[in-house]
């Protein structure tokens, strides 16, 4: 199975920029646990497939929220930009799949209590993107 947001989890691990704040602790959907911070968390959101009267055009427009926890508001700044550099204006292959462009479209901040009743709140930035991929 293609997977766009595959290919962006990777240019982040693979990035010092990011793999040196994160390591490889980028999760789809929900983070394990006793995932330290801090985290990124990935799911999309949406996806629209532009049809042709010949039918669908195959480079979908796939939305994808990522979003950055750590224990300080500097912190989830901090490693936002950093997935910001990164992934805007991004394009590359990663497993077979294609990503033409990536553009973020809203980043917002966020204070949330984590899953666990030991947890303390931590801050959170929500960095959302468009990403449009050879899906044929």
């Amino acid at each position: 199975m293609k997977s766009p947001e595959a290919v962006l989890r990777n240019a982040l691990v693979t990035t010092t920029a990011v793999s040196s704040v994160v390591s490889s602790r980028v999760y789809p959907l929900l983070a394990p646990q006793a995932a330290p911070l801090p985290f990124i968390t990935y799911r999309r959101t949406g996806i629209r497939r532009a049809q042709t009267l010949g039918g669908p055009m195959g480079v979908p427009q796939v939305s994808v929220d990522f979003d950055v926890y750590a224990t300080t508001y500097e912190g989830a700044r901090d490693l936002a930009d950093r997935c910001r550099v990164v992934l805007d204006g991004y394009g590359g292959t990663f497993d077979n799949t294609e990503v033409k462009q990536t553009s973020l479209e809203n980043e917002q901040d966020d204070f949330v209590q984590l899953a666990g009743a030991d947890m303390p709140p931590v801050y959170s930035v929500k960095l959302s993107f468009d990403i449009w991929w050879q899906e044929t």
